[in-house]
């Protein structure tokens, strides 16, 4: 069998028949998932896993869809103070008018149409985490007063001289480069130094397109049975086309575009017509063929993903027990340790992950 059939085999069998999805954490007692093997990925998780017992504030930075919210509840998840509130934020959201009253609370009277006390979001967060996502949008004044929180774990409520404390840990997010914006003089300087202590870089789906079979699994399992369409696999040329497309939603639009084809797919098959028409475009089928290269190299990347999807595969399958593993993929266990040590797979958070399935 050739090593795009054997990947293809592997990958688009009914999900009854293919290994459970894995969390990437060593750390059983957490209920967040984030998909994916890639290098960039497991450094991306072991750096955050390392700082979530700490109260450093953290900055997410990343394209849209590409998980970052997701992160930021992995780190909450993994530290201390998991049990405490977790506040998510998204200050895009918010008319700058409203978002000082929406993040402080305001006092009755303070404004026209302040017919009572409102809590803020970092009274409703403290003791535990706040999530500010889409921190770029935040106004100018609303930058000045959290930097005096950051700084102190002061604030006061709008239309109040009482000052009030809190005890909340910063996870902050942002799509935009914040360098540029505080060379424009649209983000203070001040603030970005306070958010950027630790920096988190989460790759967009294109530069990691051997985690796209494991999303697929995923999202067919969860979706199906959330539409009531289980034991869905995909075609050869689903799985191409799914392959070779640029997703400048990263996997949010991954996991839209798995929605829409299992609600319309009649049959067990998910074919390429089952998916939105921007992925199935001439642009998008002969964007893969157009980054290939010389024949050689185009061979070499190609076995590389396979390998890794392989790999990964299989100790899904197994638990993440290697001798298991490399007897079920017909390589020696000496083999097999290089293929991890190539590819920077840990096998142990197989083992975890298979643990907390029990």
């Amino acid at each position: 069998m050739s090593v795009s059939a054997a990947l293809h085999a592997r990958l688009t069998a009914p999900i009854h028949d293919r290994p459970l999805r894995t969390r990437r954490s060593e750390d059983v007692h957490s209920a967040v998932s984030f998909i994916g093997a890639d290098p960039a990925v497991v450094e991306l998780l072991k750096m955050a896993r390392r700082v979530a017992d700490t109260s450093a504030t953290v900055l997410i930075t990343g394209e849209s869809g590409t998980g970052k919210e997701l992160v930021a509840q992995i780190i909450r998840e993994e530290s201390a103070s998991r049990a405490e509130p977790f506040v998510a934020v998204n200050c895009g959201a918010i008319p700058e008018s409203l978002q000082e009253s929406e993040f402080f609370g305001h006092v009755r009277g303070a404004f026209t149409g302040a017919v009572e006390r409102k809590v803020g979001k970092l009274e409703r967060a403290d003791g535990g985490t706040i999530f500010l996502d889409e921190i770029s949008e935040m106004s100018k004044s609303l930058q000045a007063a959290l930097l005096r929180t950051l700084q102190s774990g002061e604030y006061s409520p709008v239309g109040s001289s009482e000052t009030r404390f809190c005890n909340v840990r910063v996870i902050a997010a942002a799509n935009r480069d914040l360098v540029e914006m505080v060379e424009a003089g649209e983000f203070r300087r001040d603030l970005y130094y306070r958010l950027n202590i630790i920096r988190l870089d989460v790759p967009a789906l294109r530069e990691r397109k051997s985690d796209i079979p494991l999303l697929c699994d995923h999202f067919l399992q969860t979706l199906g049975a959330k539409y009531g369409n289980p034991g869905l696999s995909l075609s050869r040329r689903t799985l191409d086309t799914l392959l070779a497309y640029d997703y400048p939603g990263n996997v949010r639009e991954l996991e839209n575009a798995l929605r829409r084809a299992v609600i319309l797919c009649g049959d067990r098959v998910i074919e390429p017509e089952h998916l939105p028409a921007d992925m199935t475009s001439d642009e998008a089928r002969n964007e893969l063929i157009e980054e290939l290269g010389d024949f050689q190299a185009a061979k070499a990347n190609a076995v590389e993903k396979f390998e890794r999807a392989y790999i990964t595969a299989v100790l899904q399958r197994c638990g993440g027990i290697i001798s298991r593993a490399a007897s079920y993929s017909g390589l020696s266990e000496r083999n097999f340790h290089e293929k991890l040590k190539r590819y920077e797979i840990n096998a142990r958070s197989f083992r975890a992950a298979a643990a907390a399935r029990k």
